[in-house]
């Protein structure tokens, strides 16, 4: 296993990821002027919907990240955009909703902020290192992988376990995806090695 750092991101492909982190962010920061809950509550919330919604191609393209330079500039830059997202939202939810770092703990617990705290350190030390470090070598294939996987499941666990309704939806859907699409790379690289076996 080896990783699939960033290269020759041309400007399609930064124009489309930019364009849409720039709409999300938009909605995000906006919608919450005709929300119940408030603009700063409203602003917590649509923040982690949206970048929810910015890490589901990420996650759709990353189990096809080796097979293309293209797949991979995606799935990195929807990857690095949807965590600018999540520093908006952890910005607004400590600083806004919460008085800083020690009453965050205080109000949400401290396994939740523990969780939190720690996405928000280990995926920005992964989005530092992709685009710093850019190694091929199989650790950071394997951090990459961790990372992803935690993050995956934070999302999901919260969107589908800890919400109801819309978002609840959102969380199936974003759960849905990136499994579907981590089956068909399976399924698809199974059959490639039998083909191969066969030949």
């Amino acid at each position: 296993m080896r990783a699939t750092p960033p290269e020759n991101i041309m400007l399609p492909q930064f124009t489309l990821v930019f364009a849409t982190f720039g709409l999300l962010a938009l909605f995000a920061l906006l919608w919450p002027e005709i929300s119940p809950d408030g603009l700063d509550l409203g602003r917590t919330k649509a923040t982690i919907w949206m970048t929810s919604v910015m890490l589901i191609p990420a996650f759709v393209l990353y189990p096809f990240a080796a097979l293309s330079q293209w797949v991979a500039n995606l799935a990195h830059l929807f990857w690095t955009f949807a965590y600018l997202l999540f520093l908006i939202h952890a910005y607004w939810a400590v600083f806004i909703i919460f008085d800083g770092i020690r009453d965050t703990f205080r109000q949400m617990g401290m396994l939740i902020a523990s969780v939190n705290f720690l996405l928000v350190l280990w995926w920005g030390l992964d989005v530092i290192l992709l685009w710093t470090a850019r190694s091929k070598s199989p650790a950071a294939a394997r951090f990459q992988v961790y990372t992803r996987v935690f993050t995956f499941l934070v999302f999901a666990i919260t969107l589908i376990a800890l919400r109801g309704g819309p978002v609840r939806i959102l969380g199936i859907v974003f759960a849905a995806a990136a499994i579907l699409s981590l089956a068909v790379r399976l399924l698809a690289r199974e059959r490639d090695d039998r083909y191969a076996a066969a030949t």
